[in-house]
């Protein structure tokens, strides 16, 4: 490569790349906090939903065990309450996956900060090695 660049150009792109790492990685980890909310706000749910969950499980069982278990009233009322749990178990399944997807963009947003980091501080000791040659100067 013939191009170099004099010492007051790479003073000036250094702290420009080293800004701009900074600011990469403020904006990744800011991300990273958003994410991390709306996990806490899943995790309220799926919560609630399995609350729900266990308590229609307990209503069905009791309807299992009552004296009128065998009447068709009975069994409607148990199927009801089973179609509910059935319908809970897919918004908690959902609820799950999407979790596991935040979990993994946190994961990848957390190491964007790190990279982004150790970047700007090996940015801060770096210096184009070439020689400075007449006319080969890049702006």
């Amino acid at each position: 490569m013939s191009a170099t660049f004099t010492n007051d150009q790479q003073q000036k792109h250094r702290a420009a790349f080293i800004e701009e790492c900074r600011q990469k990685a403020w904006g990744a980890a800011c991300h990273a906090e958003w994410i991390g909310k709306q996990l806490d706000t899943m995790m309220a749910e799926f919560e609630k939903l399995k609350a729900e969950d266990a308590k229609l499980a307990s209503e069905i069982h009791g309807l299992e065990l009552a004296i009128d278990s065998h009447t068709k009233d009975n069994r409607d009322k148990r199927k009801a309450l089973q179609e509910r749990r059935t319908a809970l178990a897919k918004g908690m399944q959902a609820i799950s996956q999407n979790m596991q997807q935040g979990q993994k963009a946190l994961a990848g947003l957390y190491q964007s900060v790190e990279a982004s980091l150790q970047l700007a501080a090996h940015a801060e000791g770096w210096s184009w090695k070439e020689t400075e040659t007449e006319g080969s100067t890049v702006n």
